[in-house]
């Protein structure tokens, strides 16, 4: 039987995992201001036609990012849980060279 040892791959993914949370709530909020601020065209900081046409566009950018940041960090919530903490020695190797870019 091979002894067990930590997986490189996992810790990459829980260092990820870990900036992913600590910043996701930056990334939602990034646009929210701005789109307040024009209030679909009838804010404070541009109005009229053009700024109507704008401000629906940076409403649908805002709404994209948060949905684009969740799926990923959903995907790299995924991606941990599925991957083993401890591997064999051999395992490990390998995933040290994946995650060095010297294997694909």
């Amino acid at each position: 039987m091979t002894d067990k040892v930590a997986s490189p791959m996992w810790q990459a993914l829980n260092d990820l995992h870990t900036e992913v949370q600590k910043d996701l709530a930056d990334v939602q909020a990034s646009l929210k201001d701005a789109d307040k601020r024009m209030a679909g065209g009838k804010g404070d900081v541009w109005v009229g036609a053009t700024a109507r046409g704008w401000a629906k566009d940076l409403t649908g950018a805002a709404s994209d990012i948060v949905t684009q940041a969740n799926g990923f960090a959903e995907y790299v919530s995924r991606e941990l849980a599925a991957h083993p903490k401890e591997v064999t020695p051999a395992v490990a190797d390998t995933e040290r060279r994946v995650l060095a870019g010297r294997l694909r």
